[in-house]
């Protein structure tokens, strides 16, 4: 243990609440400092007045291989917060309105995605052909596709048809990197295919069963107060005193802030702001040549109960897209819907007005929901979270930092921090994990 030891995190985001937690299991004093009202970062919630409700600001998706999600998840006593598939299963529905199954079988990886691939009836006799050479992306061996320039380059080398592109790669793709294939590194590309698929559950869906705040942050502020960890919210670190270490932060209000031990877990988009130049120059950060992408959520309220066969139920409710700017359609319940579109700015949404969101969204489920033109549409509310995450391209690759700095005692946490995974909720506290190992050892 490390009682005594001190360290201040900068940023109560995800990554910032779980390496406060990973750090206080191990005996150390943490202050953690947050410039908004509350924690979360960019995975939250807000009650909404007019109906009486939470909305979350994006739909968050999670994946059997959260290993490190979990144990974050254990620690705050929220793993009860949600519901895991036996195994990968979605439902998909095209323009024509015909509805798909995807399901994974039980076989050993990756012979469980080739065979649920095999049994997946969007695909034809000529798409399955080529399913095999799949099998190449499990190894883990991203070497052997650099000379690939981005994942749909990789799918093409792969002679994965347009077909199996469009009903299979794209959805997994654009749910995983909230971006389109041409957009993602071969590499990061590869390693989250091996990551996913390289054991059993890996591939399973998780969903949350409560609202944002509840499964990451309500009972992280319950363990903090039980823990004695010190939570500043409304508190801005204006400057951080360098010189061969950190030696101390200063707040907006002018308090100086001593530790062992200092996180920086801002978003790439705010990382600059903490350094002068001379300190960031030196180490060669490049935060601000990262290029973010958005997710737009709309959600739809119907007047009456949706019927059974509109939207076909699956384990965990949720149904994709094929051929639209909707990619995912969410049931909460009979009335309520939630829809996402992922990677909004490439579909030039992110500067659109809820207004004309709404209206491609409805134009899209009369193109594809069966009887969906005969329902009555009581309300809706468009959400746009414009930097959900970070553009995975392979100039991305140069910009990530590795957590460790050449200053023995400053951290770099955040999804966008060299994981080898995307801009996800898992690259968040993975990177806490590895300072967290880093410090105790």
């Amino acid at each position: 243990m490390n009682s005594g030891k001190t360290v201040t995190i900068i940023g109560a985001g995800i990554a910032g609440l779980s390496a406060a937690v990973f750090l206080t299991e191990k005996g150390f004093k943490v202050t953690l400092i947050e410039s908004s009202p509350k924690a979360g970062g960019r995975a939250y919630s807000f009650y909404d007045n007019e109906r009486k409700m939470f909305f979350d600001n994006g739909q968050h998706i999670l994946a059997g291989w959260y290993e490190n999600t979990f144990e974050y998840l254990r620690l705050t006593d929220s793993l009860n917060y949600v519901n895991f598939q036996r195994s990968l299963e979605v439902n998909f529905i095209n323009k024509k309105k015909e509805i798909f199954k995807l399901k994974c079988t039980e076989d050993k990886p990756p012979m469980n995605l080739v065979m649920g691939l095999l049994k997946y009836k969007a695909l034809n006799i000529v798409d399955k052909i080529y399913l095999k050479k799949i099998t190449a992306l499990s190894d883990g061996n991203a070497e052997k596709f650099r000379k690939y320039k981005n994942a749909r380059e990789l799918l093409k080398g792969l002679k994965q048809t347009k077909n199996l592109i469009t009903y299979f790669w794209e959805p997994l793709i654009l749910a995983t990197f909230n971006t389109s294939p041409e957009n993602v590194s071969p590499e990061l590309f590869v390693n989250v295919m091996k990551t996913g698929f390289s054991e059993s559950g890996n591939s399973n869906l998780v969903i949350p069963s409560a609202d944002l705040n509840k499964l990451l942050t309500d009972n992280a502020m319950k363990y903090f107060t039980e823990k004695n960890v010190t939570f500043k919210t409304s508190e801005k670190v204006v400057s951080i005193d360098i010189t061969d270490r950190v030696n101390f932060v200063t707040l907006e209000s002018g308090e100086k802030i001593n530790s062992d031990i200092y996180i920086s877990a801002v978003p790439f988009f705010s990382f600059r702001k903490l350094f002068d130049e001379r300190v960031y120059s030196e180490n060669n950060f490049k935060a601000e040549k990262m290029k973010a992408s958005g997710i737009i959520s709309v959600h739809i309220f119907l007047k009456e109960d949706m019927p059974d066969e509109m939207i076909p139920e699956n384990s965990l409710g949720m149904t994709g897209l094929i051929g639209t700017t909707v990619q995912w359609i969410f049931i909460r319940n009979r009335r309520h819907l939630s829809l996402v579109i992922s990677g909004a700015d490439g579909a030039g949404l992110n500067e659109e007005t809820p207004e004309r969101i709404f209206e491609i969204c409805k134009r899209d489920l009369n193109e594809t929901i069966r009887n969906f033109e005969k329902a009555e549409i009581e309300g809706y509310k468009v959400i746009k979270e414009k930097r959900a995450t970070f553009i995975p391209d392979r100039d991305s690759e140069n910009y990530r930092p590795q957590q460790k700095t050449k200053y023995e005692n400053l951290f770099i946490a955040g999804d966008w921090t060299d994981t080898g995974l995307p801009a996800t909720i898992e690259s968040a506290v993975k990177s806490s994990k590895i300072i967290s190992n880093i410090i105790i050892n």
